[in-house]
């Protein structure tokens, strides 16, 4: 009996230690969501330098992609229908590439033929600011400057999600 109890009692501390792991592990997973997103200064693809700031008063999604991830290649079309849908209504979307190679960064975003500003990004500073860990990584920020979702990676579907928060900010 005392060995079915202390054999019961191990099982139970190995499964509380476990879930405190993991309970711990994702609470400190950083987010910037609720913050003010980090203003950014970059060159577009028609050479022209965009800020981030200059949209205040419009809702923005912010897309930071690289051309060797392959969901950037599946998500810049259904953002670009996303844009070409609420750009009127007061939607602002932004693409920014992460790639160090500027020149196959380039011809990547004339390939892939979007409606909206690509902006590139070489440095770390933006990758930091906004704690990219894995492309591509979109955000909404609110007419206000703040950042109200966020979403890592692209499914098919997540397109659906953006555009449930891209109403509400509208909304608002």
């Amino acid at each position: 009996m005392r060995k079915v109890l202390l054999a019961g009692s191990l099982i139970l501390s190995a499964v509380l230690t476990a879930s405190s792991l993991v309970e711990s592990s994702s609470a400190a997973a950083p987010t910037l969501i609720g913050k003010d997103a980090p203003d950014f200064v970059l060159k577009g693809l028609d050479g022209r330098n965009l800020r981030l700031s200059e949209y205040r008063g419009q809702v923005v999604l912010v897309n930071f992609w690289a051309r060797w991830a392959g969901d950037s290649r599946q998500e810049m079309p259904a953002l670009d229908r996303i844009n070409t849908t609420y750009n009127r209504a007061g939607l602002v979307v932004l693409g920014v590439s992460i790639d160090e190679d500027l020149v196959r960064a380039h011809q990547f975003a004339d390939a892939m033929k979007v409606s909206y500003p690509i902006l590139f990004d070489t440095g770390s500073d933006i990758g930091r600011d906004y704690l990219l860990q894995k492309m591509p990584m979109t955000i909404l920020v609110d007419r206000a400057g703040v950042v109200r979702y966020s979403n890592v990676g692209f499914r098919r579907g997540d397109e659906r999600a953006y555009l449930d928060h891209i109403r509400e900010l509208l909304r608002e």
